[in-house]
């Protein structure tokens, strides 16, 4: 039986409803069996996805269903949403705006190799900023130019999530990283510690994998995607680094270092360039085309080096270790040349396995901020300074001692009231964080996973958000338009 386009996307809406109440408590329901979470949503989705597609989907009917099915679920685990948020986002917060003209300015006029570290006692954190102190993500009476941009709409209406798009279980070991392409929202790339990474489109349904590429003998680190989402570079611990053509599946090109390769990253004003990271406590700059590193084109840390992510020019790059340090360096784009310009220590001994950097390109505002994942239980949000140290201006408490967590910064977060942050957690949730607010920062928790949420990624509308856990299961969760 056919529907209309109007009567399609109500259907899909309730089913994707009823499958949101299911995982909200999900978590309280299977306790003792983990694993049985994500094949309970899973199976549910399905049955859905069988009877929206029969004619006995009955709108009427499933909507009182609805109705019924959260009273009776909220009754029996007796929840009190305001401290078990799941779906819905549970507070608001002002309205923030966020730039920065670059770090290609204070970067260029650095001179030298200069040292700055900032140690924490007993293995903590950096002390955060005085009281009264520039907080640099200050909302303005008459920065109206994002609001209208966002559709003035709230953050609790920005975050709500209807259900699962859909679930992908075909790696066999733990994703290590997820990343949609650039201004696509339908193409998804994995990368699994079964050596394999995939390719996968999300429309039209039902979504499926397009390409599995296949060529690393252990596992994958770490890829990344091309500007123009040709390509792909993966890094891995046998030792590679592998150039991947995505419209044919096939590897063109692999690089060995001679070390197990934990990151790597495009340059991205010059995609014919790209660095990565490895266990000899070494950066290496390479020319895609030919294969071979820059001369000088390489950088020296502490500990093995665990991620690393470039700001938007392209001249300055950050690097983090598995000791607890953070590192900026200048990078030459013309010779591939790395400059170290400072060091900070952020937790000794807790490897920082996740770094996200942050231009707040907008009208209001002015705040470059690193996003840094550390294993000490910490989501932390840094204020870079014009000479490349840090300010610690935001700590969130997720569960992290062990797994390589990774986290975002949301896409759009420019043009909403208030600026939101995801990231994944050992305790098998998903996190949303508000980086302006001090007493509740948490907006919202998605569960479903059955292991610990590794990796999340936005697709750059944010109409779909992805997570990844270390069964190898990735969620794609539908956000509330």
């Amino acid at each position: 039986m056919s529907h209309s386009p109007a009567t399609a996307n109500r259907q899909s809406s309730i089913s994707q409803q009823i499958v949101a109440v299911d995982a909200r408590y999900n978590a309280y329901r299977v306790t003792s069996n983990p694993q049985h979470r994500t094949l309970y949503l899973r199976r549910r989705t399905q049955l859905l996805r069988d009877l929206q597609y029969s004619n006995k989907f009955d709108l009427t009917i499933r909507k009182d269903y609805l109705k019924t099915r959260s009273s009776i679920l909220h009754k029996r685990f007796g929840l009190d949403r305001s401290h078990s948020p799941s779906f819905r986002n549970l507070s608001s917060m002002s309205s923030c705006r966020h730039s920065m003209d670059s770090l290609t300015g204070s970067a260029a006029h650095v001179k030298g190799h200069h040292r700055n570290t900032s140690s924490a006692s007993g293995g903590g954190f950096l002390a955060p900023p005085m009281e009264g102190g520039h907080e640099g993500l200050v909302p303005t009476a008459n920065a109206q130019a994002s609001r209208k941009m966002a559709g003035d709409t709230s953050l609790i209406e920005n975050y709500e999530f209807q259900g699962m798009y859909h679930i992908f279980d075909h790696h066999k070991g733990s994703v290590t990283a997820l990343k949609f392409a650039h201004d696509d929202r339908t193409r998804l790339a994995i990368s699994s510690t079964d050596g394999t990474l995939t390719v996968c489109r999300l429309e039209p349904c039902p979504a499926a994998v397009e390409h599995t590429l296949t060529g690393h003998t252990k596992s994958v680190t770490d890829f990344d995607w091309s500007q123009s989402n040709d390509f792909i570079i993966s890094s891995s611990i046998d030792g590679t680094v592998r150039l991947w053509n995505i419209d044919t599946g096939t590897c063109l090109r692999s690089i060995s270092l001679g070390a197990e390769v934990y990151c790597c990253r495009f340059q991205p004003s010059n995609n014919n360039m790209f660095v990565c990271g490895t266990a000899k406590c070494q950066l290496h700059a390479f020319n895609v085309s030919t294969g071979k590193s820059y001369k000088g084109g390489g950088g020296k840390t502490n500990g093995p080096v665990s991620c690393v992510s470039f700001d938007r020019s392209g001249e300055v790059l950050w690097a983090g270790d598995s000791k607890g340090f953070l590192y900026c360096f200048c990078f030459h784009m013309a010779s591939g040349r790395m400059q170290r310009t400072k060091r900070t220590l952020v937790s000794l001994g807790n490897q920082i396995t996740s770094i996200s950097l942050r231009s707040w390109m907008s009208r209001e505002a002015r705040d470059p901020s690193l996003l840094v994942n550390c294993m000490q239980n910490g989501l932390l949000l840094f204020r870079i300074n014009p000479d490349g140290s840090l300010v610690l201006k935001r700590q969130f408490s997720i569960k992290h001692t062990k797994e390589h967590i990774q986290s975002i910064f949301c896409p759009l977060m420019s043009f909403r009231q208030g600026a939101c942050v995801v990231s994944g957690s050992e305790d098998l949730s998903v996190y949303f964080y508000n980086v302006d607010e001090v007493q509740k920062p948490m907006v919202n928790k998605l569960q479903g996973h059955s292991a610990p949420v590794i990796a999340v990624s936005f697709n750059y509308n944010e109409s779909l958000l992805a997570s990844g856990d270390s069964t190898g299961t990735v969620i794609v969760w539908n956000r509330q338009e």
